[in-house]
């Protein structure tokens, strides 16, 4: 029987996989399951099976429980010649460069597949071949390549260059050397054959044909001879963790966040906490403006003075400075979102990332490995220098909302270091602002970075003159820069849906029945 629900997402495939299961019975932990497997096809920069991420899960009836599959770092590490380690440079919107670094020697211990198999034994109903076949469709058959995934892919071109299975992926047919790469034009059929039947052995085998199987055979041994971290052990080893979220009070309901070592929910809970106690005024107001501009300045002072301890939301501390991120490794790069709810309460908010791509597939099975180890935020005294065999931390902040009146949100947000402040934002707009889904998604948001203010437009310019932060950047239109928040919604009783695809990263909505006004 069909199940009620809705599905927010940043594709349509994404989003049609997970309506698909809702229609064929699954509940809400089934739909987010197929999502994620159509994720790590349709948005292939952004997700992958040799990435990491986290699901925020309430259960109908239960407290909510956060599992944490995200990467960790190689239990020894090798001589920095013996390293497949190499810069190479990606170019944004306006001409600005940043520096990633590809290669195996990138490379951190993939969670993803484990997340999977383990969200799918503790809470979904269907078998995990009706889950994962919408992907393995979409990869066979192919997906017409969108504009906003041609963008992302131009970003880091340089890294989808970077290895001949990497390039016969992602490259124009012929485009096999590096000089001469190019990519994939928008409207283009994307066909990834050796995912596809990645997915099926994985389907047959479960999270042992990665972590024990053939797949991962595959990868240490790339490791091994191209000069990567990872080997038998460091696979063998990995395991999910299952973590309580921390909660933190608003005005008109609860906000569930994700717990260190992850950085965003707690650097969240601090700008929410931080709210609760000051007045925010209306909606664009002076008062707001310059309120939440100084909250966001403050998580942003705060985030590398503390460790990754909840402690920080303690009351006391609160009213010092209030936050942590810890001495972990931070990874903050591409990322994609998914929410679900259905009609008997059960919430799933799904944030998953593969950095910017290590540029390394593994040959024959289409999985793009991440570049965790590549990221300069890894480490402030210079690569290669992390502790072994822990969970890196991250900004990603998959979260729930529960309203006072028996409603519940759950949401999520891609966006780097952006991701605190527009989740902040947006948890705001619903619990202080009152605004409608639709509402609280859509309205202009800020970033303060470095004593550097962003503003989208729609706040009053006269207002932005007068703030404390004169150093301002106004952008002339809505951006993924500022995240790109997917939610979905269902009141109280599983009575009436609403879902929201933030347009500012390809956000799509399916809502099942029931319709609300969002």
């Amino acid at each position: 029987m069909k199940t009620h629900g809705a599905v927010a997402a940043g594709h349509d495939v994404t989003a049609r996989a997970a309506s698909r299961v809702l229609d064929e019975g699954g509940n809400a932990f089934d739909a987010v399951i197929a999502a994620m497997w159509a994720a790590c096809v349709a948005e292939p920069v952004l997700a992958s099976l040799g990435g990491g991420g986290f699901v925020m899960a309430r259960p109908a009836g239960k407290p909510p429980r956060l599992y944490d599959f995200f990467v960790e770092t190689p239990l020894e590490k090798r001589p920095r010649e013996d390293l497949e380690f190499e810069s190479r440079f990606a170019t944004f919107a306006g001409g600005v460069s940043q520096e990633f670094h590809g290669g195996y020697g990138s490379v951190a211990t993939p969670g993803v597949i484990a997340g999977l198999f383990k969200l799918h034994g503790d809470l979904a109903k269907l078998p995990m071949a009706q889950l994962a076949e919408p992907a393995i469709i979409a990869a066979r058959e192919g997906i017409i390549l969108d504009a906003f995934q041609r963008y992302v892919m131009g970003i880091v071109q340089p890294l989808l260059a970077f290895s001949p299975d990497s390039r016969s992926v992602f490259g124009k047919p012929g485009s096999t050397d590096e000089r001469g790469f190019e990519l994939l034009d928008e409207g283009s059929l994307h066909r990834q054959p050796d995912l596809a039947e990645s997915i099926s052995y994985l389907v047959r085998m479960g999270a042992d044909g990665f972590y024990h199987g053939d797949l991962g055979h595959a990868l240490v041994r790339e490791c091994q001879e191209l000069g990567g971290y990872l080997t038998a052990e460091d696979l063998a080893a990995y395991r999910v963790l299952i973590r309580d979220p921390l909660l933190v009070g608003g005005r008109k309901g609860r906000f569930v966040l994700n717990s260190p070592p992850a950085s965003g929910g707690v650097l969240v809970g601090f700008g929410l906490k931080l709210a609760r106690e000051v007045a925010l005024g209306s909606f664009g107001s002076a008062r707001h403006l310059e309120a939440i501009s100084r909250i966001i300045h403050a998580t942003g002072l705060v985030r590398g003075d503390y460790g990754a301890s909840s402690a920080i939301l303690a009351d006391e501390l609160c009213e010092r400075y209030r936050l942590m991120i810890g001495e972990r490794p931070l990874s903050q790069q591409g990322t994609t979102h998914i929410s679900v709810v259905d009609e008997h309460g059960n919430l799933a908010a799904a944030t998953i990332s593969n950095g910017s791509s290590s540029g390394r597939v593994v040959p024959q099975t289409g999985i793009m490995m991440n570049n965790m180890l590549g990221e300069a935020d890894l480490s402030p005294d210079g690569f290669h220098h992390w502790p072994c065999g822990v969970r890196m931390t991250s900004m990603m902040t998959p979260a729930l909302y529960l309203g006072d009146d028996g409603s519940a949100v759950a949401l999520g947000s891609g966006g780097s270091n952006r991701i605190r402040s527009t989740m902040l934002q947006v948890l705001l707009n619903m619990d202080v602002f009152d605004m409608t889904l639709h509402g609280a998604v859509a309205a202009p948001r800020m970033h303060v970075e470095e004593g550097l203010l962003s503003v989208e437009p729609g706040f009053d310019t006269a207002l932005l003159d007068r703030l404390s932060l004169d150093n301002q950047q106004r952008w002339d239109r809505e951006d993924m820069f500022f995240g790109g928040v997917h939610a979905a919604k269902v009141s109280a009783g599983g009575v009436k849906f609403s879902a929201v695809g933030d347009a500012r990263r390809n956000g799509n909505q399916i809502i099942g029945a029931r319709e609300d006004d969002a």
